[in-house]
């Protein structure tokens, strides 16, 4: 299992119009148009769906990046 790759395409299963060279695991939810309620709801589904993990509610609005998705992905395997 490569976690890396798996956290690129959750998101971009949850923002098709995001392009590979758009892509960095630093960029934050400040830097996406389309990352509202709706995207980090289904940014989180997805995830938890795939790994087989529950986030709490503070984790949930702690994620504001690929990066602190994938840290806290880590933290919890």
């Amino acid at each position: 299992m490569n976690l890396n790759d798996d956290v690129k395409k959750i998101f971009f299963e949850t923002f098709p119009l995001l392009t590979e060279s758009d892509f960095s695991w630093e960029k934050t939810q400040n830097n996406y148009d389309d990352w509202d309620s709706f995207a980090q709801l289904n940014l989180i589904t997805l995830t938890e769906a795939k790994f087989e993990i529950n986030f709490s509610d503070d984790e949930i609005t702690s994620i504001n990046s690929p990066k602190t998705l994938l840290d806290m992905i880590k933290s919890k395997i």
